[in-house]
């Protein structure tokens, strides 16, 4: 027997479903039973491979094979289904549940249909003895088979809602625990970080901020209110440029030294960036300022340092210079004198003056030459 394959992408949704104590459904297939005259009501379900079960009366069997089913030929049908004899129709003539211990004779069943139009299973009455059905029967077999989609159908939108639930309170609880960590994260760092809005107010700020903002100012820092009123003022007008190309999408950066009363100077770099919402609409700018008067100082503690050394070797250098200045001269006159000390004498004396003068040359173009190390900016 060949059977025509139905979709099955409604009925996926279904064959899971915990239907068999839905007091609904039950009562559904009690009264299908009753005014048909029926030993047998099912609500059965249909994939590519098999008959399912859901809710049942007069049968023990959950599934069987599609081939076998009289709903995979029911559902096939744009209404309802009746075979008052199935001795006497040849499509089932030679089916297991006809020939077999079932004994199977009658059979009606009404296409369940779901809103997008594909028919997923069957509301069906079965006999051992064969019967008709009468138009009262029939029509309400088809109210029923509409009742069982209405309930399924209500069953299904409650597991949707369920799963949506679900999955929103595991998407708020990945947020809220997203959004502790940037806030611990935020409010650990060291550095001056505001959050500020298109209109340079401040949407946000962390302790450092707030605690630099107190000392310095003698104020709290309020959300809402301008941050220009906290800067310095020869600073103000390159705030405002690097803010507005911040809002532009551009990162910005800076690098200074401001006097406070309080602090004495600090060495800072400042950095500007677009802040995005979650569709990557720009909503403001963060702006971060790191405190770098530490490596600074050292910066210039060792470029000090550097310039000190190079003095000390350049004046060591000359110093060396002058008595081997006076030494050649020496020589020179002592050859000039036709003076006969002995030769390996000289010869040893003239080597030891060429190589102090390659040393002392040497030393006068490293030192002429050097470059003092300065230490590379950290990334901000």
């Amino acid at each position: 027997m060949i059977i025509e394959d139905l979709p099955t992408h409604a009925v996926e949704q279904f064959i899971d479903f915990d239907l068999e104590d839905d007091q609904e459904l039950v009562e559904i297939v009690e009264l299908a039973s009753a005014v048909t005259h029926s030993p047998i009501a099912i609500i059965s379900f249909l994939d590519k491979d098999t008959a399912y079960f859901k809710v049942k009366k007069g049968v023990s069997k959950t599934a069987i094979p599609r081939d076998m089913s009289f709903c995979a030929h029911a559902v096939k049908q744009d209404g309802l289904m009746v075979i008052p004899d199935m001795l006497l129709d040849e499509r089932f003539l030679k089916n297991p549940l006809v020939t077999g211990g079932s004994r199977l004779r009658f059979f009606a069943g009404m296409p369940l249909i779901a809103q997008n139009g594909e028919k997923i299973g069957t509301l069906c009455v079965l006999d051992t003895e064969p019967h008709i059905l009468d138009e009262h029967q029939q029509l309400v077999l088809k109210i029923l088979s509409n009742q069982v989609m209405k309930v399924v159908g209500l069953r299904a939108g409650l597991k949707l809602l369920e799963k949506k639930q679900a999955e929103l309170e595991e998407q708020k609880q990945l947020n809220n625990d997203a959004n502790i960590r940037l806030r611990s994260f935020f409010e650990s760092s060291t550095n001056f970080q505001v959050l500020l809005g298109k209109s340079g107010e401040i949407m946000d700020f962390n302790k450092t901020a707030y605690n630099f903002i107190r000392a310095v100012h003698k104020a709290k820092i309020v959300r809402g209110e301008a941050l220009v009123k906290y800067l310095a003022s020869d600073f103000v007008a390159t705030f405002i440029r690097l803010y507005n190309q911040a809002l532009e999408g551009q990162k910005a950066f800076a690098e200074g030294s401001t006097v406070y009363e309080e602090m004495g100077v600090i060495y800072w770099e400042a950095a500007f960036e677009a802040a995005r919402d979650d569709e990557n609409n720009i909503i403001g700018v963060s702006y971060l300022i790191r405190n770098v008067t530490e490596r600074k100082l050292k910066e210039q503690k060792i470029i000090a340092q550097n310039a000190s050394l190079l003095r000390i070797a350049h004046i060591q250098a000359h110093e060396f210079r002058a008595p081997l200045t006076s030494i050649m001269g020496l020589m020179s006159l002592i050859k000039q004198e036709n003076y006969s000390p002995p030769e390996e004498y000289l010869k040893l004396l003239e080597q030891a003056v060429e190589s102090l003068d390659t040393t002392i040359r040497r030393i006068l173009y490293d030192v002429d030459n050097s470059v003092i190390p300065q230490y590379a900016p950290d990334n901000l």
